[in-house]
Protein backbone atom coordinates (compact mmCIF):
# COMPACT_ATOMS: atom_id res chain seq x y z
CA UNK A 1 0.00 0.00 0.00
CA UNK A 2 1.30 3.42 -0.98
CA UNK A 3 0.28 6.66 0.73
CA UNK A 4 -0.22 9.11 -2.14
CA UNK A 5 -1.37 12.13 -0.10
CA UNK A 6 -1.30 12.79 3.63
CA UNK A 7 -3.02 15.87 5.06
CA UNK A 8 -4.13 17.12 8.45
CA UNK A 9 -7.92 17.41 8.65
CA UNK A 10 -9.20 20.95 9.20
CA UNK A 11 -12.54 19.68 10.52
CA UNK A 12 -11.69 16.82 12.91
CA UNK A 13 -9.02 17.08 15.63
CA UNK A 14 -6.13 14.63 15.79
CA UNK A 15 -7.05 13.36 12.33
CA UNK A 16 -5.14 12.69 9.15
CA UNK A 17 -6.79 12.35 5.73
CA UNK A 18 -4.93 10.17 3.28
CA UNK A 19 -5.24 8.92 -0.26
CA UNK A 20 -3.88 5.40 -0.49
CA UNK A 21 -3.17 2.98 -3.30
CA UNK A 22 -3.48 -0.72 -2.40
CA UNK A 23 -1.07 -3.16 -3.99
CA UNK A 24 -3.91 -5.54 -4.89
CA UNK A 25 -6.52 -3.04 -6.18
CA UNK A 26 -6.08 -0.50 -8.97
CA UNK A 27 -8.49 1.97 -7.37
CA UNK A 28 -7.48 4.59 -4.79
CA UNK A 29 -9.16 5.02 -1.41
CA UNK A 30 -9.58 7.87 1.05
CA UNK A 31 -8.61 6.90 4.59
CA UNK A 32 -9.09 9.01 7.71
CA UNK A 33 -7.17 8.18 10.88
CA UNK A 34 -8.14 9.81 14.20
CA UNK A 35 -5.73 9.19 17.07
CA UNK A 36 -6.35 9.82 20.80
CA UNK A 37 -4.19 12.36 22.61
CA UNK A 38 -1.37 10.97 24.73
CA UNK A 39 0.11 7.51 25.04
CA UNK A 40 -1.76 4.21 24.68
CA UNK A 41 -3.11 2.91 28.01
CA UNK A 42 -1.61 -0.51 27.35
CA UNK A 43 1.78 -1.64 26.02
CA UNK A 44 -0.18 -3.56 23.39
CA UNK A 45 -1.58 -0.31 22.01
CA UNK A 46 -4.90 1.41 21.48
CA UNK A 47 -8.14 -0.26 20.47
CA UNK A 48 -9.02 0.21 16.80
CA UNK A 49 -12.34 0.96 15.08
CA UNK A 50 -12.54 0.55 11.30
CA UNK A 51 -15.65 1.77 9.47
CA UNK A 52 -16.73 1.68 5.84
CA UNK A 53 -18.44 4.56 3.98
CA UNK A 54 -15.96 7.13 5.20
CA UNK A 55 -17.25 9.78 2.80
CA UNK A 56 -20.33 10.30 4.94
CA UNK A 57 -19.52 8.54 8.21
CA UNK A 58 -16.12 9.86 9.33
CA UNK A 59 -17.31 12.54 11.72
CA UNK A 60 -20.16 10.45 13.09
CA UNK A 61 -17.97 7.43 13.80
CA UNK A 62 -15.34 9.61 15.44
CA UNK A 63 -17.89 11.28 17.70
CA UNK A 64 -19.49 7.94 18.61
CA UNK A 65 -16.13 6.68 19.87
CA UNK A 66 -14.43 9.79 21.29
CA UNK A 67 -17.25 11.21 23.43
CA UNK A 68 -18.11 7.95 25.27
CA UNK A 69 -14.39 7.28 25.73
CA UNK A 70 -14.02 10.63 27.48
CA UNK A 71 -16.57 9.44 30.05
CA UNK A 72 -15.05 6.00 30.41
CA UNK A 73 -17.92 4.20 28.63
CA UNK A 74 -15.61 2.97 25.86
CA UNK A 75 -11.87 2.46 25.61
CA UNK A 76 -10.00 5.13 23.71
CA UNK A 77 -9.41 4.00 20.16
CA UNK A 78 -7.79 4.91 16.89
CA UNK A 79 -10.72 5.49 14.53
CA UNK A 80 -10.19 4.62 10.87
CA UNK A 81 -12.69 5.18 8.07
CA UNK A 82 -12.34 4.21 4.45
CA UNK A 83 -14.08 5.80 1.48
CA UNK A 84 -13.20 7.30 -1.88
CA UNK A 85 -11.36 10.46 -3.00
CA UNK A 86 -13.67 13.23 -4.11
CA UNK A 87 -12.05 13.22 -7.56
CA UNK A 88 -12.82 9.51 -7.93
CA UNK A 89 -14.17 8.87 -11.46
CA UNK A 90 -17.04 6.86 -9.97
CA UNK A 91 -19.20 8.57 -7.30
CA UNK A 92 -18.80 7.05 -3.84
CA UNK A 93 -22.50 6.12 -3.72
CA UNK A 94 -21.89 3.49 -6.41
CA UNK A 95 -18.14 2.87 -6.01
CA UNK A 96 -18.92 1.25 -2.66
CA UNK A 97 -21.09 -1.37 -4.39
CA UNK A 98 -18.00 -2.95 -5.87
CA UNK A 99 -16.08 -3.29 -2.61
CA UNK A 100 -18.83 -4.16 -0.13
CA UNK A 101 -20.64 -6.97 -1.96
CA UNK A 102 -19.44 -10.60 -1.81
CA UNK A 103 -20.63 -11.81 -5.23
CA UNK A 104 -21.36 -10.17 -8.59
CA UNK A 105 -24.94 -9.21 -9.45
CA UNK A 106 -24.88 -7.49 -12.87
CA UNK A 107 -28.67 -7.08 -13.06
CA UNK A 108 -28.70 -5.19 -9.77
CA UNK A 109 -25.73 -3.05 -10.81
CA UNK A 110 -27.60 -1.92 -13.90
CA UNK A 111 -30.91 -1.35 -12.10
CA UNK A 112 -29.34 0.61 -9.25
CA UNK A 113 -27.40 2.73 -11.71
CA UNK A 114 -30.63 3.65 -13.48
CA UNK A 115 -32.28 4.61 -10.19
CA UNK A 116 -29.40 6.90 -9.17
CA UNK A 117 -28.56 8.10 -12.66
CA UNK A 118 -24.89 7.27 -12.01
CA UNK A 119 -22.30 4.95 -13.54
CA UNK A 120 -22.01 1.68 -11.66
CA UNK A 121 -18.93 -0.54 -11.42
CA UNK A 122 -19.28 -4.33 -11.31
CA UNK A 123 -20.20 -5.66 -7.88
CA UNK A 124 -18.75 -8.63 -6.02
CA UNK A 125 -15.23 -7.74 -4.83
CA UNK A 126 -15.71 -7.89 -1.06
CA UNK A 127 -13.02 -10.53 -0.63
CA UNK A 128 -10.48 -8.45 -2.55
CA UNK A 129 -11.38 -5.43 -0.43
CA UNK A 130 -11.15 -7.49 2.77
CA UNK A 131 -7.69 -8.70 1.68
CA UNK A 132 -6.62 -5.06 1.43
CA UNK A 133 -7.98 -4.18 4.87
CA UNK A 134 -6.54 -7.29 6.51
CA UNK A 135 -3.15 -7.54 4.84
CA UNK A 136 -2.25 -3.90 4.16
CA UNK A 137 -4.32 -1.23 5.87
CA UNK A 138 -4.69 -2.71 9.35
CA UNK A 139 -1.02 -3.75 9.73
CA UNK A 140 0.13 -0.31 8.58
CA UNK A 141 -2.17 1.44 11.07
CA UNK A 142 -1.12 -0.93 13.87
CA UNK A 143 2.56 -0.17 13.32
CA UNK A 144 2.32 3.58 12.79
CA UNK A 145 -0.27 4.45 15.43
CA UNK A 146 0.23 1.66 17.98
CA UNK A 147 -3.03 -0.30 17.68
CA UNK A 148 -3.45 -3.67 19.41
CA UNK A 149 -4.05 -6.23 16.62
CA UNK A 150 -6.40 -8.15 18.95
CA UNK A 151 -8.68 -5.19 19.65
CA UNK A 152 -10.21 -4.15 16.32
CA UNK A 153 -13.90 -3.46 15.67
CA UNK A 154 -15.44 -3.42 12.18
CA UNK A 155 -18.44 -1.17 11.54
CA UNK A 156 -20.73 -1.08 8.51
CA UNK A 157 -24.19 0.12 7.44
CA UNK A 158 -26.43 -1.20 4.64
CA UNK A 159 -24.05 -2.77 2.10
CA UNK A 160 -21.40 -2.03 4.71
CA UNK A 161 -23.36 -4.18 7.16
CA UNK A 162 -23.43 -6.95 4.57
CA UNK A 163 -19.66 -6.59 4.21
CA UNK A 164 -19.02 -6.63 7.96
CA UNK A 165 -21.14 -9.78 8.31
CA UNK A 166 -19.41 -11.42 5.36
CA UNK A 167 -16.08 -10.74 7.08
CA UNK A 168 -17.39 -12.24 10.33
CA UNK A 169 -18.67 -15.39 8.65
CA UNK A 170 -15.55 -16.00 6.60
CA UNK A 171 -12.67 -14.58 8.67
CA UNK A 172 -14.07 -14.30 12.20
CA UNK A 173 -10.71 -13.80 13.90
CA UNK A 174 -9.82 -10.79 11.74
CA UNK A 175 -11.72 -8.47 14.10
CA UNK A 176 -12.73 -8.86 17.73
CA UNK A 177 -16.01 -6.98 17.37
CA UNK A 178 -18.50 -6.53 14.51
CA UNK A 179 -21.22 -3.88 14.23
CA UNK A 180 -23.69 -4.22 11.34
CA UNK A 181 -26.78 -2.04 11.00
CA UNK A 182 -29.48 -2.00 8.31
CA UNK A 183 -27.58 -4.81 6.62
CA UNK A 184 -28.32 -5.72 3.02
CA UNK A 185 -28.78 -9.45 3.61
CA UNK A 186 -31.18 -9.45 0.67
CA UNK A 187 -28.16 -9.43 -1.68
CA UNK A 188 -28.70 -11.98 -4.46
CA UNK A 189 -31.73 -13.49 -2.78
CA UNK A 190 -30.20 -13.75 0.68
CA UNK A 191 -27.30 -15.98 -0.33
CA UNK A 192 -25.30 -14.84 2.72
CA UNK A 193 -27.52 -17.09 4.86
CA UNK A 194 -25.81 -20.11 3.27
CA UNK A 195 -22.55 -18.75 4.67
CA UNK A 196 -24.22 -18.22 8.05
CA UNK A 197 -25.52 -21.80 8.14
CA UNK A 198 -22.03 -23.13 7.42
CA UNK A 199 -20.55 -20.78 10.03
CA UNK A 200 -23.03 -21.92 12.68
CA UNK A 201 -21.92 -25.56 12.69
CA UNK A 202 -18.18 -24.91 12.97
CA UNK A 203 -16.35 -25.18 16.28
CA UNK A 204 -14.48 -22.13 17.48
CA UNK A 205 -13.47 -20.94 20.93
CA UNK A 206 -12.72 -17.37 19.87
CA UNK A 207 -14.06 -14.46 21.90
CA UNK A 208 -15.97 -12.55 19.22
CA UNK A 209 -18.96 -10.24 19.63
CA UNK A 210 -21.43 -9.11 16.98
CA UNK A 211 -24.07 -6.40 17.32
CA UNK A 212 -26.63 -6.45 14.51
CA UNK A 213 -29.35 -3.81 14.46
CA UNK A 214 -32.22 -2.59 12.32
CA UNK A 215 -34.77 0.17 12.60
CA UNK A 216 -38.33 -1.01 13.11
CA UNK A 217 -39.30 0.80 9.89
CA UNK A 218 -36.87 -1.36 7.89
CA UNK A 219 -39.59 -3.79 6.81
CA UNK A 220 -41.18 -4.44 3.43
CA UNK A 221 -44.20 -2.38 4.48
CA UNK A 222 -41.97 0.41 5.74
CA UNK A 223 -39.94 0.59 2.55
CA UNK A 224 -43.08 0.39 0.40
CA UNK A 225 -44.53 3.36 2.23
CA UNK A 226 -41.41 5.52 2.17
CA UNK A 227 -40.60 4.71 -1.46
CA UNK A 228 -44.21 5.03 -2.68
CA UNK A 229 -43.62 8.36 -4.51
CA UNK A 230 -40.64 6.85 -6.33
CA UNK A 231 -42.55 3.79 -7.49
CA UNK A 232 -44.25 5.85 -10.19
CA UNK A 233 -40.95 5.75 -12.04
CA UNK A 234 -40.24 2.80 -14.34
CA UNK A 235 -36.64 2.65 -13.12
CA UNK A 236 -37.76 2.08 -9.53
CA UNK A 237 -40.31 -0.53 -10.54
CA UNK A 238 -37.58 -2.41 -12.39
CA UNK A 239 -35.20 -2.06 -9.45
CA UNK A 240 -37.64 -3.52 -6.91
CA UNK A 241 -38.44 -6.35 -9.30
CA UNK A 242 -34.73 -7.20 -9.52
CA UNK A 243 -34.61 -7.27 -5.71
CA UNK A 244 -37.64 -9.59 -5.67
CA UNK A 245 -39.61 -7.12 -3.60
CA UNK A 246 -39.02 -4.65 -0.80
CA UNK A 247 -36.33 -5.61 1.75
CA UNK A 248 -37.21 -7.25 5.08
CA UNK A 249 -34.17 -6.04 7.01
CA UNK A 250 -35.66 -6.54 10.49
CA UNK A 251 -36.59 -10.15 9.81
CA UNK A 252 -33.31 -10.92 8.08
CA UNK A 253 -31.22 -9.34 10.84
CA UNK A 254 -32.92 -11.41 13.53
CA UNK A 255 -32.42 -14.56 11.45
CA UNK A 256 -28.73 -13.75 11.05
CA UNK A 257 -28.23 -13.33 14.80
CA UNK A 258 -30.01 -16.62 15.51
CA UNK A 259 -27.62 -18.44 13.18
CA UNK A 260 -24.47 -16.73 14.46
CA UNK A 261 -25.34 -17.55 18.06
CA UNK A 262 -25.37 -21.27 17.26
CA UNK A 263 -21.58 -21.19 17.01
CA UNK A 264 -19.57 -21.45 20.19
CA UNK A 265 -17.29 -18.59 21.16
CA UNK A 266 -19.44 -15.95 19.50
CA UNK A 267 -21.85 -13.63 21.28
CA UNK A 268 -24.34 -11.88 19.01
CA UNK A 269 -27.36 -9.71 19.71
CA UNK A 270 -30.13 -8.19 17.63
CA UNK A 271 -31.23 -4.68 18.51
CA UNK A 272 -34.59 -3.43 17.23
CA UNK A 273 -34.39 0.37 17.02
CA UNK A 274 -37.86 1.79 17.61
CA UNK A 275 -39.18 4.18 14.92
CA UNK A 276 -35.85 4.31 13.09
CA UNK A 277 -35.55 4.06 9.31
CA UNK A 278 -32.79 2.85 7.02
CA UNK A 279 -31.31 6.33 7.04
CA UNK A 280 -31.61 7.07 10.76
CA UNK A 281 -30.85 3.66 12.32
CA UNK A 282 -27.03 4.00 12.17
CA UNK A 283 -27.05 6.91 14.64
CA UNK A 284 -28.46 5.11 17.70
CA UNK A 285 -26.87 1.84 16.61
CA UNK A 286 -23.36 3.26 16.84
CA UNK A 287 -23.84 4.49 20.40
CA UNK A 288 -25.69 1.42 21.66
CA UNK A 289 -23.74 -1.07 19.61
CA UNK A 290 -20.21 -0.04 20.51
CA UNK A 291 -21.06 -0.07 24.21
CA UNK A 292 -22.72 -3.48 23.95
CA UNK A 293 -19.78 -4.92 22.07
CA UNK A 294 -17.26 -3.84 24.66
CA UNK A 295 -19.44 -5.11 27.49
CA UNK A 296 -19.72 -8.53 25.84
CA UNK A 297 -16.17 -9.25 24.68
CA UNK A 298 -12.82 -9.39 26.38
CA UNK A 299 -10.99 -6.16 27.11
CA UNK A 300 -7.24 -5.86 27.37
Amino acid sequence: MKILTDDISNTMPQTRVRTVQPSNIERRFMVTVSVPIGDPPSPKGWHGVLATDGNIASGTINQAVVYPAMGGELPQAVVVTIGYPMDNPIPFMTARNQDLTPTPWPEWDEGYGKVLGMPTPPSGEADVFLDFLSDQLKPAIEEEFSVDPAQWSLVGHSLGGLFATHALLNRPSEFRRYLAVGSSYWWRGGEIFKQAEAFAVQADASDIAAYIAAGTIETADGFAKSWEPLMKQAEWQEYIEIMCGFPEIVRDSQRMVDLINQRGGVSATFDSLEAESHGSAPLPALSRGLRWLHANSAGE
